[in-house]
Order: structure tokens, then sequence, then C-alpha cells
């Protein structure tokens, strides 16, 4: 589970890399937030050349020139529905802070488990362990998808 600092947003020219950091850093900074994860296959992860692998988040470009955000965390015991849509929103403020808003596309969440902060901090529970236990029914929440239009002007 990864929740070590990021190396500055602009370690890399790539507007996929810097959409990925972005977006888990808003991520990371939701309080209920306690990691995230690469999954067992490692689906879930980018690769910044200049630091390395960032674990819990996949950007892919879309056809329209924007880019699809998936992120994999590991979150406290709350409502996931209202805790996804505190991390898209994150995302999206971050987004338009650095001027990539025109990029970003869908923020798709999957919470590959749940546990307690005390869980988390003790590390008692394996990634792998946590995701196969919970293997939550509600899986990745729906995807939001902004509206058409150019940003500001629609609701997001």
């Amino acid at each position: 589970m990864s929740r070590a600092p990021l190396a500055p947003l602009r370690s890399s020219g790539s507007t996929r890399v810097r959409l990925a950091r972005l977006a888990l850093r808003a991520a990371l900074a939701v309080p209920d937030v306690l990691g995230a994860e690469a999954g067992a296959r490692g689906l879930r992860a980018t690769v910044d050349p200049p630091t390395g692998l960032l674990r819990g988040v996949s950007v892919i470009a879309e056809g329209d020139g924007r880019y699809t955000v998936d992120l994999r965390l590991i979150a406290d015991v709350v409502p996931l529905v209202a805790l996804a849509a505190e991390i898209r929103r994150r995302v999206w403020a971050a987004a338009r802070r650095d001027d990539l808003v025109d990029q970003l596309g869908s923020v798709n969440i999957e919470f590959a488990g749940l546990m307690t902060p005390d869980e988390a901090r003790d590390g008692d529970v394996a990634d792998d362990e946590v995701a196969e236990s919970v293997n939550l029914a509600v899986g990745p929440t729906a995807t939001t998808k902004p509206p058409a239009g150019p940003p500001g002007h629609g609701s997001r």
C-alpha cells in the first residue's frame, strides 16, 4: 500500500504522468483514504521515468485527446459513494489549478479494500489479503464523465 510522499508534479513533461501524479496526490490527501495499491497484477500503476512507479493510478489516453484516470485505493470504513465524490472533486480541482482540466477525462475509483486506520498503521494485513478478503460488492464506483463544453461552464 502506497502512502509515501510524491515528488513534485512537474517531474515529467508528459501530460499523462502529470495527471497520474496529480490524481494520486489529490486522492491520498483525502483523510479517509489510507493508501493506494497497484493490485495483484500491477495494472493500476504508471511509470514516471525520473522518479519511478506511481502505484495505485493508471492514466489512459481517450480518443478525444483527454485522459481517463483510474485509481485503486484503500479506504477507511466510511460511506464509499460520498468518499468517491470527494476524491473526484479534489482531482478536478487540482487539474484546474495545474491547467490540466482540459486534458482530464473520466475519473474512475476502485476501492480495493477497507480497513480501520489502526489496521493500516499496524500493517497487520497485507494489501493482497485486504483485496481478497473484502472483495467489495461495490467494486469500482460509478464512472463520472465530465459534461461536454468548456471547463467551468458545466456541472462537475
